[in-house]
């Protein structure tokens, strides 16, 4: 199994670093979903948007892969790597679909102090949703129309 996780790493990143992107990405894809990247914020790729406030990645998984605890692997795995002080479980939206994981208070001096790993699915799709905060993101009044979309708090 972790032979299979590493693998599937491994060819992201080969993918990401052989082949390139663009350097200015207009649109990302989330789900079936296309978001036109806003004026104050930049993507590197189809699968991932960044600005000072806000950063979201995703990353697709199949069903087979969740049904073998692949997902819940790929999220202890970047638990493992982050440097964090404080976590607490959370369950949000994202795109009206129910996401389940934790978030933590990152330690250092990083502008996004708040970072949430998550799993859960989007049109179908089972998916990881990683996304930094440079505030706590303890209310939705303060997000902007593109951080709605992906992260909204259970009512």
């Amino acid at each position: 199994m972790q032979k299979y996780v590493l693998t599937l790493t491994l060819l992201t990143i080969a993918y990401s670093t052989l082949l390139g992107q663009p350097s200015e990405v207009k649109k990302v894809l989330y789900g079936k979903t296309e978001i036109e990247v806003p004026q104050k914020y930049s993507a590197k790729d189809e699968y991932s948007l960044e600005s000072a406030e806000f950063s979201a990645q995703w990353l697709y998984l199949t069903k087979e892969m969740v049904d073998q605890g692949v997902g819940k692997q790929i999220l202890e795995r970047f638990e493992g790597q982050i440097k964090y002080s404080k976590s607490v479980e959370i369950e949000f939206y994202s795109h009206g679909k129910l996401f389940k994981g934790k978030k933590y208070l990152l330690k250092g001096s990083t502008p996004l102090k708040y970072r949430i790993l998550s799993l859960g699915y989007e049109e179908e799709q089972p998916l990881i949703l990683n996304m930094g905060f440079k505030n706590d993101p303890i209310s939705n009044d303060k997000f902007d129309d593109l951080m709605k979309q992906f992260f909204s708090l259970k009512k």
